[in-house]
């Protein structure tokens, strides 16, 4: 088509135009042209593939043709209005059914219906059964009632979208097992959904919207609704958690939101949400109930079992020095072994107790420097004086006691699963726009990759405990403390070539109290 535009089928559907009921307006604007114009019939008709289909019409054409037989097709090829003084006279129109047959075409004219995204959905033409032509106002008034059209479809297919987007937000609205409603400055209920009514009795539902919590609740209850509502008008949102006792007898905890909004004249609403969370809070209940007994069990285990631990290892060493002459070598290789094992349950008691505790009394976070804070670690842990170690000199905002722990633990772990009576830590940190990055680095035998995953496990070691001392808690010790605070840890290593252990731990703000 000379003009560029295109003919567009989904266009005219979106639209809601095939098949639809006639619209009133676009017949009084079919009936003004075809007066204005002084002819016997007009329409307004919209181009399919291979069909036209009559949206509104004067006179008595069918309500779809084939193309073949349609003036329009002519029309839409050019952006004006195209006129056909005499039908017989022309060569595109002189061997159309409806100019040879009933109703007996002799004039047309027409104008391109065409869209604010340059798409061709049809015409509004006028014909009459003898030539003619129309004047210089005529023609005007043609295309600016084609414009006209156009706008009110426009129109229509804005309120067709309305419609289906009404349609969805109520499908939602009526579907959503949260409790949505809307309440005005004078804190009455303007819209509940049907999650929010089916709380109340059903006598009582009808009388729910233009009710206050007033009204409906509890003095205790119907205040704390109040509090929060001009919390939201107030400040814009408002979250709470509360036990809600219900019309229905029912007892719920509810977690709402309230936000407030305005119409276009400035007016104040609150549009709430309220979730149930009453399962979800008796769960946090139940697991903070299981998580409290746990660490009692474990403080009274670890604590309860450390007195006869001690006890026994006096008996031993009081045995072995009253028996001292009479022990043989193997014997007292025995009692050393006996002492060893007392204290690695000493050691797996302590760590039992350490895991118990991570996370309670952590302390707030505080400006640190990393150096001094590694230094005291090395320190405390009276490790060889074969090992040189290396810290950066920064300082950190963190809290002190879980800095300590984690730094102890790889500090602890660089030493004593070193091939080594000498070796070289590296503690270096990244200063990174959202985190502190913290690594400790040794040149000991290494850890196979295969074994990455493990080494964090409770319980879990790489050698056996004759070999190597310790519990297997030190790592999971770490990765408790670490994830309190959103932090993680990663080992990079392979066998033979050291291990880095990297610390990605989240920035907090130093607290001032």
């Amino acid at each position: 088509m000379s003009s560029g535009k295109k003919f567009r089928v989904p266009t005219i559907i979106k639209y809601n135009l095939l098949d639809a009921e006639i619209d009133t307006m676009f017949n009084d604007i079919v009936m003004f042209a075809a007066k204005s114009c002084d002819k016997l019939f007009a329409m307004v008709n919209f181009i399919d593939v291979d069909k036209l289909w009559v949206f509104s019409q004067v006179g008595l054409f069918p309500n779809e043709m084939d193309q073949k037989n349609d003036f329009c097709k002519h029309t839409v090829n050019q952006t004006g209005v195209l006129e056909i003084s005499d039908t017989l006279l022309n060569e595109r129109t002189k061997l159309n059914k409806v100019v040879k047959e009933t109703p007996n075409i002799r004039y047309y004219a027409g104008v391109p219906l065409i869209n604010t995204e340059e798409q061709i959905l049809g015409t509004l033409c006028v014909f009459d059964t003898k030539p003619n032509m129309l004047n210089k106002h005529q023609k005007s008034i043609l295309k600016l009632l084609a414009k006209d059209v156009v706008s009110q479809l426009e129109l229509r297919r804005k309120n067709f979208e309305l419609s289906k987007l009404t349609d969805l937000n109520q499908l939602i609205t009526k579907n959503n097992p949260d409790l949505v409603f809307a309440k005005d400055s004078d804190y009455k209920i303007l819209h509940a959904n049907t999650a929010f009514l089916s709380l109340f009795p059903e006598k009582m539902r009808d009388k729910v919207i233009g009710s206050s919590a007033l009204e409906r609740y509890s003095d205790a209850a119907a205040a704390t609704f109040i509090v929060q509502d001009k919390l939201a008008f107030e400040q814009g949102k408002a979250e709470t958690i509360e036990k809600i006792t219900f019309s229905n007898g029912e007892i719920r905890t509810l977690f709402i939101t309230k936000t407030r909004f305005e119409d276009d004249k400035g007016k104040a609403y609150i549009f709430g949400i309220a979730r149930d969370v009453t399962e979800r809070e008796a769960l946090i209940e139940k697991l903070k109930k299981s998580n409290s007994d746990l660490e009692e069990f474990a403080y009274i285990a670890s604590h309860d079992l450390k007195a006869p631990l001690n006890a026994i290892k006096r008996l031993v060493s009081w045995i072995e020095e009253d028996a001292s002459e009479v022990l043989q070598g193997e014997s007292l290789e025995h009692f050393g072994m006996i002492k060893n094992r007392i204290d690695r349950m000493n050691m797996l008691l302590k760590d039992l107790l350490d895991y118990s505790r991570v996370g309670k009394n952590d302390g707030l976070p505080q400006t640190l420097n990393l150096q001094k804070t590694a230094k005291h670690c090395y320190q405390l842990l009276n490790l060889p004086q074969g090992f040189k170690i290396d810290i950066d000199d920064i300082d950190l905002v963190l809290p002190k006691v879980p800095l300590e722990l984690v730094l102890t633990n790889l500090i602890s772990n660089a030493v004593k699963h070193h091939f080594k009576k000498s070796g070289h830590i590296k503690i270096h940190c990244k200063n990174l726009a959202h985190d502190y990055q913290i690594s400790v680095t040794d040149d000991g035998p290494g850890i196979d990759p295969s074994l990455h995953e493990k080494i964090f496990m409770k319980f879990q070691t790489l050698k056996p405990r004759d070999e190597v001392e310790g519990s297997g808690l030190g790592l999971a010790i770490v990765e408790k403390a670490l994830a309190n605070y959103s932090a993680n840890i990663a080992v990079k290593s392979d066998i033979g070539k050291g291990a880095t252990f990297t610390v990605t731990w989240p920035k907090l703000e130093a607290s001032h109290k």
